[in-house]
């Protein structure tokens, strides 16, 4: 019987960041952003939980996951003085939620490709009909087979992944397959986390990739458009997919995350004036600014 995909946990400093990894993928898609952010003096836990983890338990609800994000949260806030929180995909989504129901709480948050929708170049033809698989009778049961590029613009990465799915069924950058029935309560927590938004008040910096196959940086601004927060920054990357977290620009995210991180704790420990700065139309610029 394989062995459910493990927690990620490396030890730094008093600063706790909280990272959430993709939609029936393993901790393992953020080692690299983890440990970087370790070296920076955080310290990272990346969790596996029941339900949303492949291999880690049966289907849950949206609910389930949160309630498992939640409680990953205050499990950290005991150990750590500020706790941040991020994640990648479908786990900045998570983020989002934890951002809004602890508000006051987090420190700071970081979204990584973050998927309010399914927009993305990349994805098939029926991504659109998803939602009728809900009074489809078994609909739940039928998997979806993930497909090249994988999330992934460098093409030495996307045949290693390939060959890793078709070895073991699963890879770094996620799982071989998604069920639709996770599919659903993705949208279901999508739709939830667009309803807090307004609740969050944290720093909040989005990292997104212009040519994301998965979805669009409209999400990106979206998050930035409405959150409370009065600090806000956008990175749009244009040599990455989805899988910014492993792809060409993983050091370029890195960097941006722990300068970001950097700059929030500067922020609540010498408080000053700030101003909201609203997200642009991607057309506009690559990148906005700290606000000043």
């Amino acid at each position: 019987m394989d062995t459910p995909p493990r927690s990620l946990r490396f030890d730094g400093g008093p600063r706790g960041v909280l990272l959430f990894h993709g939609l029936s993928s393993s901790p393992l898609e953020l080692t690299f952003i983890a440990r970087g952010l370790q070296r920076a003096g955080h310290t990272v836990c990346v969790p596996a939980m029941p339900g949303y983890t492949h291999r880690h338990g049966p289907v849950q609800d949206a609910e389930g996951w949160t309630l498992a994000a939640l409680h990953a949260f205050d499990d950290m806030a005991q150990r750590c003085e500020r706790v941040a929180v991020g994640g990648l995909c479908l786990g900045a989504i998570l983020a989002l939620r934890v951002a809004a129901l602890r508000a006051g709480e987090v420190s700071a948050l970081t979204c990584l490709s973050p998927s309010l929708d399914y927009d993305g170049w990349g994805n098939p033809w029926h991504t659109p009909l998803l939602p009728l698989a809900r009074v489809v009778p078994f609909a739940g049961r039928i998997r979806i087979r993930e497909r090249e590029p994988y999330g992934l613009k460098d093409e030495r990465l996307r045949a290693w992944v390939a060959r890793q799915m078709a070895q073991a069924g699963e890879s770094d950058a996620g799982a071989a397959y998604l069920r639709v029935a996770d599919i659903l309560q993705a949208r279901r927590l999508i739709a939830q986390a667009r309803e807090g938004l307004r609740d969050i008040d944290c720093p909040t910096l989005a990292v997104h990739a212009k040519e994301d196959e998965n979805a669009t940086p409209r999400s990106a601004f979206q998050i930035l458009n409405d959150v409370s927060s009065a600090m806000t920054r956008l990175v749009l990357l244009r040599d990455s997919y989805h899988m910014i977290s492993i792809d060409r620009e993983r050091e370029t995210v890195l960097h941006e995350m722990r300068t970001f991180l950097a700059d929030a704790l500067a922020r609540i420990t010498q408080p000053g004036p700030s101003a909201h700065q609203s997200a642009i139309p991607p057309s506009l610029a690559d990148t906005a600014p700290h606000a000043p």
